[in-house]
């Protein structure tokens, strides 16, 4: 599979639009790597992990026809990962020739519930236009998106049945562990008992080295650091997840967190084993 990282950057992006700390400052002179749109993969010009009001610059910064895509996951329905306003101009008679003519949105009940609530009351004509579809997806389930099988797990995060993913292709597995925080016991115990075999993990790194279990008395529980990442890696290769060929990458920045900027926090990355994730890094597996 091939993935493309569109944005790695938490709900404020990276530089904050709002902000003059020292970290945005760096970005906004630096551009390039230090710069973080909102968060999103694209897997295999397929399927659309997540998409959040940078969708449409993002598609276009990395030379994508939208008009071609059919499927996109929703891991939960903070308006950075879910802005489904967009929409509106899939309309009929404001979009022609598209390869897919419903775009099917996968997600949680939670997200089909959102999309009402997002679109003020006026989505349900692009459902009986057949220009988006939804569909629903349940805990420790495993259904066909298209040409991929994705498995829902419950995440620990500030929403509504927040999900993330087991996604699989072609003898391929990645596991799509963000936005979330540390996983709860019970997702442990049942990745315990699976054969899974993981290719890829991408991880949350919002605070970046803030061990967000410790730091201001639980504060972050509901977002990951460098340090939460490596105690989560390490439990998934107790359990034979990891082989010795996994890649683990980290995405999901915010200005808040510490060494965050990416020349502090890549190094770091490499150090401890992951790779730090920047706008528009592709990676084959």
């Amino acid at each position: 599979m091939k993935v493309k990282f569109w944005g790695t950057g938490a709900a404020e992006g990276i530089p904050c639009g709002f902000c003059g700390c020292p970290v945005c400052q760096e970005a906004r002179k630096k551009g390039g790597r230090y710069q973080r749109t909102r968060a999103q993969v694209m897997i295999d010009d397929q399927l659309l992990v997540d998409m959040g009001p940078d969708t449409y610059v993002n598609a276009n910064r990395a030379g994508y026809d939208l008009s071609q895509l059919e499927h996109v996951l929703i891991t939960h329905s903070h308006c950075d990962h879910f802005y489904p306003n967009e929409l509106h101009n899939r309309q009929i008679e404001f979009s022609y020739d598209m390869k897919y003519p419903t775009l099917y949105i996968h997600g949680s009940q939670n997200i089909s519930d959102m999309y009402y609530t997002f679109m003020a009351g006026q989505g349900q004509y692009l459902i009986d236009q057949k220009r988006v579809g939804l569909n629903v997806l349940e805990e420790y389930k495993t259904q066909d998106v298209g040409a991929f099988k994705v498995t829902s797990l419950p995440a620990t995060h500030g929403t509504g049945k927040p999900f993330v993913y087991i996604i699989e292709k072609d003898g391929k597995t990645i596991f799509y562990l963000n936005d979330c925080g540390t996983l709860k016991d019970e997702v442990f115990e049942w990745l315990s008992k699976t054969n899974f075999k993981l290719d890829l993990v991408i991880y949350d790194c919002t605070h970046a080295m803030r061990n967000t279990l410790t730091d201001q008395e639980g504060k972050y529980w509901s977002h990951m650091g460098q340090p939460n990442n490596i105690v989560t890696r390490q439990k998934l290769t107790e359990m034979g997840l990891y082989t010795d060929k996994t890649i683990s990458v980290e995405t999901h920045f915010s200005h808040n967190g510490i060494s965050v900027g990416y020349g502090d926090f890549a190094p770091l990355a490499e150090k401890a084993g992951f790779i730090c994730a920047y706008d528009g890094m592709e990676l084959d597996i």
